[in-house]
């Protein structure tokens, strides 16, 4: 698994992401706006006060986390 070395919030629900292996993508949030889970990141402001976790996740809130492996997994499709 691929750890997380830094991650950038971009003005379109895009987050930057580059991992320890040296590899980066941009992962769009935007079209997951839509779903009850990731709603309250509409506000821009909330969305970008988001933290990288243990290289592992980011997270806006205890109830509000996003894995690497599900940006990865994401990518796939």
């Amino acid at each position: 698994m691929n750890t997380i070395r830094m991650v950038q919030f971009l003005d379109d629900y895009r987050i930057a992401v580059e991992l320890e292996n040296g590899s980066s993508f941009v992962y769009n949030l935007g079209p997951r706006l839509e779903t009850a889970r990731f709603a309250a990141l509409e506000d821009i402001e909330f969305f970008k006060s988001g933290e990288l976790v243990e290289r592992e996740y980011i997270r806006w809130s205890d109830s509000l986390i996003l894995y690497a492996y599900e940006m990865l997994d994401g990518m796939k499709k």
